[in-house]
């Protein structure tokens, strides 16, 4: 894990992680839920979001950009290539709500699978914990509290991001926030285990894949309203 020459204060960490959260959830909420923008235009909203947070974080903390992208990257790419293998079986009792096929797939394959999956792989799964991690090292905790702290909390943070992240979209707002937070959980664990930001955004995109392929419908859903009293619901438009 790259560590500053010049470690900043642990509070600063924990102030960046709070915004991190915060940000998570309005980037969902806001166009997804309350503006209702469809997942083409939502998802370079999400990139530049994501992107913003991780070089600001990452040039506040005073380690270079490259050095956290190609930090162990061997382990990152393993470890990419064994998550969606992981995942599989969780993935395909997912419930299937459409079937994509021809350029549609490819088209989703690449815009929904690799930036989609690279932007919320980071946001979710590598920079809550990098984050969290390197407030933790910062405290000083030493011995086995330490090391306990340094697996634990990491993984807890994450977890906690993806769940105020998911509450944004009015979809998710059930059960289904389980089986995600598990998935997710799996990618920051092998964020930690790797130290690469490689695994949890390659194996993000991966994840995206196999659910496109399956037939999942991933946030933001069109959601359904009713114009008068009694009438079934219908789709809302997208702004």
């Amino acid at each position: 894990m790259p560590i500053p020459i010049h470690e900043p204060v642990w509070w600063g960490s924990l102030l960046w992680l709070i915004g991190i959260a915060a940000a998570a959830f309005v980037v969902a909420w806001l166009p997804g839920t309350r503006l209702r923008i469809k997942r083409p235009v939502y998802v370079p909203i999400l990139l530049v979001v994501t992107a913003g947070l991780s070089i600001g974080y990452v040039s506040w903390l005073g380690v270079g950009v490259t050095d956290v992208i190609t930090a162990r990257w061997g382990w990152g790419l393993l470890a990419a290539v064994i998550i969606p293998v992981v995942l599989a079986e969780p993935i395909s009792h997912q419930p299937v709500t459409r079937h994509v096929r021809g350029r549609r797939l490819a088209w989703e394959f690449a815009w929904e699978g690799g930036f989609y999956g690279t932007a919320e792989g980071v946001l979710l799964s590598a920079l809550p914990p990098f984050v969290t991690w390197q407030m933790v090292h910062a405290l000083g905790w030493g011995g086995t509290g330490g090391t306990i702290a340094r697996w634990t909390l990491p993984v807890a943070a994450a977890a906690a991001v993806v769940v105020i992240h998911h509450l944004g979209y009015w979809s998710c707002r059930n059960m289904i926030l389980l089986p995600i937070t598990l998935g997710l959980s799996v990618l920051s664990i092998a964020f930690l285990i790797t130290g690469s930001w490689i695994a949890p955004a390659l194996g993000h995109i991966f994840m995206h894949w196999e659910l496109t392929a399956h037939g999942t419908e991933m946030p933001p859903a069109e959601r359904p309203v009713s114009e008068a009293p009694g009438e079934p619901p219908r789709l809302a438009q997208a702004a």
